[in-house]
């Protein structure tokens, strides 16, 4: 056999016609499949993807715990200085406040700003003068004469409330009014009276920290209102041009809801002023100057303020004119209702224009993020927030519409009502926009 004819023998094999069982388990008719090759390259890509996703897990968590520890220092180091913040916003609301009285006086009397801020900063000084004096002549007089009188006063609670009892049939044996209020008086007038000894140098140190602390609080807002024009420019050089109607409406907001908010409140003051005052000259109460002291100091109190007021004149009538309580109790509840339910929602509606609903909220969130302080001016800040929101919300109210050019409606509206404000043009555009929408709907619905 020759080389060449083996290397056809060999050769035969692979060149011959496959056979059945050849077709059967041939790699084109039953490919083989690569199953470990295949899992292992999906165990290896699940693999990775677990590992980036545990990864980005792991480092957004410690980004916020980062941004979380950051926080908690920077609150911590505004707390050292929250008496500062709190005299220097205190300073900020009086120029609010008082920056329309100098610009009056200023055109008005025909003078200078200079002179017309030493005015009007000259009449607050010797109107708190004024107080403090008439503080001290009658508040204190009373307020000593009121320390002598506790035991009669306490004396006749004691008799009417027993004559209370014995009128209304109840047995001193089911329950002892006038010994009940005896045991009361036992325990909280002496603890009273010597807490006011203890703290007698604390409280003349108060008394000369919150003096001081008025001083600064006026000189600071002496210098905000005569250079509010340069500080104004200078806010509106940090901002860019392109938020100049948007810092504009800030402005506006923020004066109306801290303005409205405050003159609010001196109106509320006021009112119950005049109606405990009333109230004493009509049925012959004494102490009437603390009495309204009293009810001043506590009507700016969120929730309980207007009941706190309450409660000097008909304590009052209860010592010392027992026979008057009952009318006094009628007149003083039934009036400061009145006030409470009628004129404050629309004095609150007019000069913050916030809804009633979110007053009570922004209150109760003052409350629990910045305590009384937070309870106090929550009402305004939840007005400037309210005021942008909408403003913006109208806004893109008006941009969602097709076919209407934002700049087109503003000033054809703005020709119209010349004396509108920009959040009230647009407000009046966001309407036009809604019925526009509307219209296309019912369009569209129609086809």
């Amino acid at each position: 056999m020759t080389i060449n004819g083996m290397g056809a023998r060999l050769r035969s094999p692979l060149n011959a016609a496959p056979s059945s069982t050849t077709q059967t388990h041939s790699p084109a008719a039953n490919p083989m499949p690569k199953l470990r090759l295949a899992g292992l390259r999906s165990v290896n890509l699940r693999s990775a993807h677990s590992l980036r996703r545990l990864a980005t897990i792991f480092f957004a968590t410690g980004s916020v715990v980062f941004i979380l520890l950051i926080l908690e220092r920077s609150m911590a180091i505004v707390g050292a200085f929250s008496e500062l913040v709190v005299i220097c916003f205190l300073a900020w609301l009086l120029a609010f406040v008082v920056s329309p009285a100098v610009d009056g006086a200023a055109s008005r009397l025909h003078m200078g700003r200079s002179k017309a801020v030493g005015l009007v900063y000259g009449c607050i000084a010797l109107g708190l003068a004024g107080f403090v004096l008439i503080a001290a002549s009658i508040g204190v007089s009373e307020a000593t004469n009121l320390v002598g009188r506790i035991d009669e006063g306490t004396a006749t609670i004691s008799g009417s409330l027993a004559s209370l009892q014995k009128g209304l049939g109840i047995s001193t044996g089911t329950i002892d009014l006038a010994a009940l209020f005896r045991q009361a008086e036992a325990h909280v007038v002496p603890s009273v009276q010597s807490t006011l000894a203890a703290q007698s140098g604390a409280i003349a140190g108060a008394a000369i920290s919150v003096a001081g602390t008025v001083s600064i609080i006026l000189v600071l807002s002496v210098f905000i209102v005569a250079d509010a024009d340069g500080l104004q420019a200078k806010l509106h050089r940090v901002m860019p041009n392109r938020f100049e109607t948007q810092l504009d409406l800030f402005d506006r907001s923020v004066g109306r809801a801290f303005r409205g908010f405050l003159w609010l409140q001196v109106v509320l003051m006021i009112i119950q002023v005049v109606l405990t005052a009333a109230v004493g000259l009509i049925f012959g109460l004494p102490y009437i100057f603390l009495m309204c002291l009293f009810a001043a100091l506590c009507m700016p109190i969120p929730f309980v303020g207007s009941a706190l007021a309450l409660a000097p004149p008909v304590l009052i009538a209860a010592a010392f004119a027992p026979g008057a309580l009952v009318p006094v109790f009628l007149v003083v509840f039934v009036g400061q209702a009145l006030i409470m339910h009628t004129l404050v929602p629309r004095l609150m509606k007019r000069t913050s224009g916030v809804h009633p609903i979110i007053t009570i909220v922004s209150v109760m969130v003052g409350a629990q993020v910045a305590g009384v302080w937070g309870a106090i001016f929550g009402l305004p800040v939840a007005a400037v927030i309210s005021i942008l929101a909408n403003y913006f919300i109208n806004l893109q109210a008006v941009q969602e519409v097709e076919g209407v050019d934002l700049g087109e409606v503003t000033a054809a509206i703005r020709a119209a009502y010349p004396e509108a404000t920009p959040e009230e043009v647009l407000a009046e555009a966001a309407d036009q926009a809604e019925a526009i929408y509307a219209t296309q709907r019912e369009e569209r619905t129609a086809e």
